[in-house]
C-alpha cells in the first residue's frame, strides 16, 4: 500500500469502445471508472476519477493500493493507458 505524499504514480487504465463513445476503469481501484467521446477525453475524465477516487479512500483512511504493472495484468484486446497522477 502506498501514502499519499506529495509525488507522481502511474495506474493502468483499461480503456474499452462502445458503440457511441468510450468507458474506462482502473483495474487497481475498484469503482474508478469514466466515459467519454474520445481518448483524449478519457484520459482527461479518468485523471480526475483517480485524484477524486485517492482523495475518498485517503478521508476514510483506506489503503492505497499500489499500481500494477502492465505485465501483471490480464486483460482482453482493449486499448490500454498508463496516466501519471500527480498527488499533493
Amino acid at each position: 500500500m502506498i501514502a499519499l505524499t506529495p509525488k507522481t504514480t502511474s495506474y493502468i487504465v483499461i480503456v474499452e469502445k462502445a458503440d457511441h463513445n468510450y468507458s474506462a476503469y482502473v483495474p487497481d481501484l475498484c469503482g474508478c471508472v469514466t466515459t467519454g467521446e474520445t481518448i483524449a477525453e478519457i484520459e482527461k475524465n479518468i485523471q480526475e476519477a483517480i485524484i477524486g477516487h485517492l482523495e475518498v479512500m485517503r478521508e476514510y483512511g483506506d489503503s492505497i493500493p499500489e499500481p500494477s504493472s502492465i505485465h501483471e495484468l490480464d486483460s482482453p484486446a482493449n486499448i490500454i493507458l498508463q496516466v501519471s497522477i500527480h498527488f499533493d
